[in-house]
């Protein structure tokens, strides 16, 4: 029965990882990235298997001339062949994070994160609220009771204030993707024996997409982590000792620490493998060490959101983030459709971005997963990781593509194993082919080998290199440091105005009234911006409060049927406007500062103080209400990071507006 169910599961995956990119999407769905599937890499495609199939047949026929391979010949023993393949993995993410990514968080959940961490690293559960708020609250960090906190669990936080603390915060990940060579060799051979495991840890070591993964400040690099250490203490060659039970329970648990989601889908191979094995005993011990864990994250949901249950995600956006087909956290419709092409499109990109290889990069795989009949206990283990990520976010309504399909990553550890097994099989079935041939007309064996370098060189040489300089080019604002310009002029204390959009200047004022984060956003997609505006300069004025702000906001979204319209060709393309209707004068204020060029703030805010009091203090320019926020800094110098005058499509620069006093 096992193996009846697990060969129809690597049918099933064989069928989405080799006939899911190629479904076309209708494009009358309503979903992203509707239509047939990208021509250009399809047409790549071909032609790189084309290129590799002719140079593996070239070698194979021109082997035959030579010696069988010596299956004696000497190896690099496994200990060192793992110490240099994490050193080099560690190393090479952590030039990438520098060269590519600049050292800085590309995306807003990094920079939430990065600044609660930041409180973490400082002593305390959370940064006390800023003043005036407007001026320094961004998106997933709200204020709560406990203070100023990231919606995002605590796990990944903490490991980003442990790097602060040692002032190697760009190291943590890079570090993790190194140690995820160690753990990913140990799974493998838990679960296959070390010759699989050998092949999957130089697999995850040269995959660009573990690299670019390992780069950033994300918080799936820390979950997939903790994953990959609760499967090898359970999946070790011998019996897991109590001990390791107990940290397998606590790395479980710290997976759902750092991407919930995640934590439920790495448990539930550790649930067929207890079913399989019939390995009840070691429940109470795993339940046991993740007893601390599972105490720390209800505390402190507690302190922070008023429940040892209730999530920031939950706290911040209602039901917008849990799993099914409902509005998603923006008021936008999330429909089969869209799960279907998010899980298309995700699909697609793994088979680009895993390795940057010429071929599609699951090819293997899924071969492997078509053509093999004799399964065993671990291939259904692999099989069920395998697709409970995509099956779990299939239900999720947001899909993220940076860099790559990011939200798979938790995959990524049986992607990289299935396909060491698959590479085992097809130089086992090249073997035996051997041993059937009379005229030897190919070396199938060397035939593969040369294949399998044919890739990897191509790749390394030829196909990361080009994706690496997008990224690159990519977000270039994002890469920029204004801080280390201060430091070069020798300012040491400074308050840093950094002009935004006129838009998230008015999502900054309904936040600073205590409006949910996840009511700004619905109405914010909705309304009028310049009625937005009006609004939370009324209560402003009125001093309201949450629940007033609150009842006002809701009022106004149901005063608006259909969403109005966003201004076509602005500099800011969140900008709504009625037709026909002059704006506000406060409003054509701020439409006109858009003009004048804006960046953004978000990704400056981590790297202030905790309380905003020393060193360099970057804050949102608030314009005309700048007096408030001057008032908190008398006699500091005074700068501004924003386009130069009369180019406001360039990149920001500095500009001393006052000089400190004197002592």
């Amino acid at each position: 029965m096992t193996s009846r169910l697990t060969r129809w599961l690597w049918l099933g995956i064989a069928a989405i990882l080799l006939g899911l990119p190629l479904f076309p999407i209708p494009r009358w769905s309503g979903a992203p990235d509707s239509g047939p599937p990208w021509t250009p890499d399809v047409s790549a495609w071909a032609i790189g298997l084309l290129v590799v199939v002719t140079i593996a047949l070239m070698a194979g026929r021109l082997a035959t001339r030579l010696p069988p391979l010596t299956p004696a010949a000497p190896r690099v023993p496994d200990p060192a062949l793992l110490a240099v393949l994490a050193l080099g993995l560690a190393a090479w993410s952590a030039y990438t994070m520098r060269s590519v990514f600049g050292a800085n968080p590309q995306l807003l959940d990094e920079m939430a994160q990065l600044l609660h961490a930041r409180a973490f690293a400082a002593g305390r559960l959370a940064a006390p609220p800023p003043e005036p708020a407007a001026a320094f609250l961004i998106p997933h960090a709200w204020v709560t009771q406990a203070g100023w906190v990231s919606l995002y669990p605590p796990a990944h936080e903490a490991l980003l204030a442990v790097g602060l603390l040692l002032h190697a915060e760009t190291l943590v990940n890079p570090v993790l993707g190194g140690v995820g060579v160690v753990l990913v060799y140990l799974v493998a051979r838990g679960l296959y024996g070390t010759a699989t495991a050998r092949v999957a840890a130089i697999l995850w070591a040269v995959s660009s997409w573990v690299m670019f993964m390992s780069a950033t400040y994300m918080n799936h690099v820390t979950a997939t982590t903790f994953a990959l250490a609760c499967w090898a203490l359970l999946w070790a060659p011998r019996p897991p000792r109590a001990v390791h039970l107990a940290a397998a329970g606590f790395c479980l648990v710290g997976v759902a620490a750092a991407r919930p989601l995640d934590g439920v889908a790495a448990g539930l191979p550790v649930l067929v493998w207890l079913i399989a094995r019939r390995r009840w005993s070691v429940i109470p011990w795993m339940a046991l060490g993740a007893l601390p864990a599972v105490g720390a994250w209800g505390y402190l949901n507690w302190r922070f959101f008023g429940s040892p249950l209730t999530l920031g995600y939950t706290a911040a956006y209602d039901t917008g983030f849990s799993l099914g087909f409902h509005p998603d956290p923006w008021g936008e419709p999330f429909t089969p459709f869209i799960a279907l092409s998010n899980v298309t499109v995700g699909v697609r990109r793994l088979q680009q971005q895993l390795y940057e290889w010429p071929i599609p990069a699951l090819l293997p795989l899924g071969l492997w997963a078509m053509c093999h009949r004799q399964r065993r206990l671990a291939d259904l283990v692999v099989a069920v990781g395998l697709l409970a990520v995509p099956a779990l976010y299939f239900f999720y309504w947001h899909s993220g593509v940076i860099p790559g399909p990011r939200f798979y990553y938790g995959a990524a550890p049986f992607l990289v194993i299935g396909t060491a097994r698959a590479w085992r099989w097809g130089r086992a079935l090249a073997r035996r082919q051997m041993g059937r041939q009379k005229g030897r007309w190919v070396r199938w064996d060397a035939a593969l080998i040369a294949a399998a370098a044919t890739v990897l060189v191509w790749g390394w040489a030829g196909v990361l290199p080009k994706q690496a300089e997008v990224y690159r080019e990519g977000r270039a604002t994002l890469k920029l440091h204004p801080e280390r310009e201060l430091a070069a002029l020798g300012v040491r204390q400074a308050l840093v105005l950094v002009p935004e959009s006129w838009s998230a200047g008015v999502i900054a004022d309904l936040w600073a009234l205590g409006a949910q984060p996840g009511l700004v956003e619905r109405v914010f997609r909705r309304v009028d911006t310049c009625e937005l505006k009006l609004l939370g300069d009324e209560g402003r004025a009125g001093r309201w409060s949450p629940a007033e702000i609150t009842r006002r906001l809701e009022a106004l979204a149901d005063a608006t049927p259909e969403p109005v319209p966003t201004v076509t060709g602005w500099p800011d393309r969140w900008v709504r406007l009625r037709p026909g209707r002059a704006p506000d004068p406060a409003c054509q204020r701020g439409l006109q500062r858009d003009l004048a060029g804006f960046t953004l703030y978000s990704q400056l805010a981590w790297r202030n103080a905790i309380g905003l009091a020393s060193g360099i203090v970057f804050a949102r320019d608030l314009a005309e209400r700048n007096a408030e926020l001057l008032a908190r800094y008398p006699g500091w110098p005074v700068w501004r990071w924003a386009p130069p005058p009369g180019h406001p499509d360039a990149a920001p620069v500095l500009t001393r507006l006052r000089t400190g006093a004197t002592r």
